[in-house]
């Protein structure tokens, strides 16, 4: 039989197994229209099929809907296979049964699922089919993925394998059930487009993704299931090759296949991409974007590959009839039985899917591979944009339409700028009118100034682009309540409020550990005022823990600062006076969640400044108190965001420490730690800054301790996760010179593996942005000692880049010559930096031996110059 024919008797096969059995020869002698040998080799395939059942089609799970059967004479019921003893069969066909296990051994006590082949069918075909499916399965470890356990061969020769036994519901059926809003649909479906990438990144193609293939365990946790007929991208996962389109089974779901399936074209992952668009489409909407049940293979075939789908908010406007394959009239999907289960009322519906839902579904469901989105990931990603109010791929990029997405996605920003203005307005205003009644005016500015800094400051404390609009709305506080303060010494409660505008005005200032503005010395300014007016109120009332615990909060962050701006010697004596404070208030309140968290983040900066004086063994005590009190913490309340992010940090302080000890897998696995943490924090709160630059900083200290291992790929894959993220965040709020600062750091990590991999040009273009960035930085704001250590400190590196570049074996030694003088300029200039540091005496304690470090690297490149030059 030629390929051609092969293939015409394969679509009409596929399509009359989706007709009623008693329909069929009357549908055949219609398709085949007087070709016998044609309608031979179809009725053939029937008969086949119909001995042979649809082994590969039953999952290995159980969905709550389905219905037990018995296998009279095949049952091996009561019986043991393997460790496991079968308790009842839970779906079969005719090559094999799935039968629910539990464990027999008393090892522990497991429920399971076994694929066992019927006797009979165990032909070296369908073995080595059974053996492809398990092959796949395990290569495959995620937790959206029924897991495969074990495999064997039972006592009288038939294989088998053990998966993960799921009790679900069919994912457009829990949703239904469930009463899901689109929103919590689209969270879901993100969940299972993880999983599909996780399996097209180990080379597997699942080609038969449907809501049935897809079930919804009681909790909410998704489970793909039935790689039955899955394509391995990369056919050395197994010894067998499969060509599942010489099966003589149905291979596909038509309702969810791509046109390139449809037309027995080469699989990619962009089938599955398609696939997942139909499940999107049917779940948001009610509606198959197509029916091909009951038509002939031609229509199938022009369907799927020419016709397009209604839009999915158009979709929910039409009343649609479906019917049984016999033409039996099974329901009507109506407008308001779809909204019911999503968004309440259909115009509501229909509003929420128009626009970028629209496009996003559409763009998974184009016929051409090439246009729909270039992987799972991506068709993920625009979801998230969507979901947090960013353009989309697959909207045209009009500046109305970014203009609009702004807008909503910044309600509360574009509010707050907009209250600004009428408050500063309406403050002046109702001072002046007030100015002959001071007691009110008193209280009514007070009233003001306390809206500044706590309702509209932290309303917009946490949205990207805000840093302009929180330094303004703090100045203005910090105005009204120094003069407040003028008139009111004696009052505790105003006092109090005048030292959180302090603190709060700081860190827009310039405190590294939240966004800032760049200003060191200004912020130390404001501690300092804070601290002196905190101190006095815990003095003026020594059994007010609230004083002292804020007193020692403010020690702290005075604390980190100098840490930065002299030594670390400065930051412990600061530390050591906020643990007292602490350790004493923990004594007195030894339930009181706050005040561990407080005590183990005192132990975690005491181990900061150890670290930077080179105590390491002092370091890692410290580290293990903080983070033995934080796993504590966790344990007691595992949906504590603040407590988890407080061990994450834990981890990832603790990763370098280890890491310096030697302890590489230690280190290693302490960052992983926290990565998967931070990870979890960003993904449930997606539109924090320090959620996302949390995530940053732990890809990037990752990719640190990699590069330390000599794993550069890993290195890399890292890093250029961190530069992704903070490219993103010092775009969207370019003020903030913290986020600008990261985003240099990263794209110089970048930059220096791309020189030890070779790539020169790359690597000098990185650096070159990352030192005209922090130039930038510096240009702003020359007081600011951090930024000249920045400056200084990549200098260096960059003659670093151009050392190794002078060092490769491969280049003319006229590039060596340019290398290395370039190196010493680079030297040179940080040299000079460093000099001017220690003048001024900020050159910090760990930094003090660089001058005679920088010193070295330039000796050591003239003399290399030198001997080049005697060779020309």
């Amino acid at each position: 039989m030629s390929p051609e024919r092969y293939r015409q008797v394969k679509q009409i096969f596929q399509a009359v197994l989706d007709v009623a059995p008693q329909a069929r020869a009357a549908y055949l002698t219609e398709t085949c229209a007087g070709d016998d040998e044609l309608r031979g080799e179809v009725v053939s395939l029937l008969a086949a099929h119909d001995d042979a059942g649809e082994f590969i089609e039953v999952p290995a799970v159980a969905a709550i809907t389905h219905s037990e059967t018995e296998d009279g004479a095949l049952s091996v019921v009561g019986q043991r296979i393997g460790p496991y003893q079968v308790l009842r069969e839970i779906g079969h066909g005719g090559m094999g049964t799935v039968y629910l296990a539990t464990r027999a051994d008393d090892q522990f006590k497991k429920r399971v699922a076994i694929k066992l082949v019927r006797r009979g069918m165990d032909s070296d075909f369908i073995v080595r089919r059974f053996r492809h499916e398990r092959q796949i399965l395990a290569s495959l470890d995620h937790p959206n993925i029924a897991r495969l356990f074990d495999g064997g061969t039972t006592e009288d020769g038939l294989p088998y394998f053990v998966m993960e036994y799921i009790e679900g519901l069919p994912m457009d059926e829990y949703c239904d059930r469930q009463q899901l809003t689109t929103v919590e649909r689209l969270e879901l479906f993100r969940t299972v487009c993880a999983a599909v990438q996780y399996a097209h990144q180990n080379l597997v193609v699942h080609r038969d993704l449907k809501p049935g293939n897809i079930l919804i365990t009681a909790d909410g946790t998704p489970k793909l299931l039935d790689f039955g007929i899955a394509k391995l991208l990369n056919p050395e996962l197994t010894g067998d090759t499969i060509d599942v389109t010489m099966t003589g089974m149905k291979l596909m779901t038509p309702g969810y296949a791509s046109p390139e399936q449809a037309r027995g074209e080469a699989i990619t992952t962009a089938s599955d991409v398609y696939s997942l668009g139909v499940v999107l489409y049917e779940l948001l909407t009610g509606h198959r974007p197509y029916h091909v049940s009951a038509r002939p293979p031609h229509e199938v075939m022009r369907v799927i590959c020419e016709e397009q789908p209604s839009k999915p908010s158009t979709a929910v406007s039409k009343d649609e009839v479906i019917t049984n394959s016999d033409g039996s009239a099974k329901t009507t999907i109506t407008p308001e039985m779809v909204s019911r289960t999503r968004e309440g009322q259909p115009d509501k519906l229909r509003k929420r899917l128009s626009g970028d839902l629209d496009n996003i579904v559409l763009m998974a469901l184009r016929k051409e591979p090439q246009r729909r989105y270039t992987s799972v990931s991506q068709f993920a990603e625009d979801l998230r944009r969507h979901l947090t109010g960013l353009p989309v791929i697959a909207r045209e990029d009009t500046v109305g339409y970014r203009t609009g997405k702004f807008v909503t996605r910044h309600k509360a920003g574009v509010a707050a700028a907009v209250l600004i203005a009428i408050a500063l307005l309406g403050g002046m205003m109702t001072t002046m009118w007030q100015a002959r009644k001071a007691e009110r005016r008193f209280n009514d500015v007070r009233k003001l100034a306390n809206s500044f800094l706590f309702e509209l400051h932290d309303a917009i404390e946490k949205l990207p682009g805000s840093t302009p609009a929180r330094a303004l709305l703090v100045k203005r506080a910090l105005e009204y309540l120094n003069s407040l303060g003028q008139e009111a010494t004696n009052d505790p409660t105003l006092q109090r409020e005048l030292a959180t505008a302090y603190e709060k005005v700081a860190q827009i200032q310039g405190d590294p550990f939240y966004a800032n503005l760049g200003d060191i010395d200004g912020s130390l300014q404001s501690y300092r005022k804070a601290s002196v007016i905190r101190e006095a109120l815990m003095k003026a009332a020594p059994q007010d823990a609230t004083a002292r615990a804020e007193w020692a909060t403010c020690l702290t962050h005075l604390g980190d600062l100098l840490g930065y701006t002299r030594s670390a010697n400065d930051a412990l004596e600061m530390y050591r006076k906020a643990l007292q404070l602490r350790e004493q208030l923990v004594a007195e309140q030894p339930t009181q969640l706050a005040r561990r968290q407080e005590l183990a983040s005192s132990y975690e900066v005491i181990g900061d400044a150890l670290h930077q004086k080179g105590d390491l063994p002092g370091t890692l005590e410290n580290f293990r108190k903080s983070l033995t009190m934080l796993e504590e913490l966790t344990r007691q309340e595992p949906d504590n965001a603040k407590v988890r992010r407080g061990l994450a940090v834990m981890h990832y302080k603790s990763a370098n420490a280890v890491d310096a000890t030697g302890d590489k897998p230690g280190g290693l696995e302490h960052a992983r730690q926290a990565l998967t943490i931070f990870s979890a924090l960003a993904t449930a709160d997606p539109m924090s800054t320090v959620a996302q630059r949390d995530l940053a900083m732990s890809y990037n200290a990752l990719g640190d301790l990699l590069w330390g291992a000599d794993d550069l790929n890993g290195a890399m894959e890292n890093y250029r996760a961190a530069l992704v993220r903070r490219e993103r965040l010092s775009a969207a709020d370019p003020a903030n010179a913290q986020l600008r600062r990261d985003a240099a750091v990263s794209i110089a990590n970048v930059g220096y593996v791309l020189a030890q991999q070779g790539d020169a040009q790359s690597a000098i273009e990185h650096y070159q942005k990352t030192l005209t960035m922090l130039e930038s930085l510096f240009a702003t704001n020359p007081g600011n000692a951090d930024a000249q250590r920045d400056l200084a400190t990549y200098r260096a590196y960059y003659g670093d880049v151009w050392k190794i570049l002078a060092g490769q074996k491969h280049i003319a030694s006229s590039q060596q010559i340019t290398a290395w003088q370039s190196a010493i300029a680079q030297y040179q200039q940080s040299l000079k930096l460093v000099l001017a540091m220690r003048e001024q005496g900020t050159l910090r304690g760990q930094d003090a031996g660089q001058p005679e470090k920088l010193n070295g690297e330039i000796a050591q490149c003239q003399a290399a110059l030198a001997r080049l030059n005697g060779k020309q």
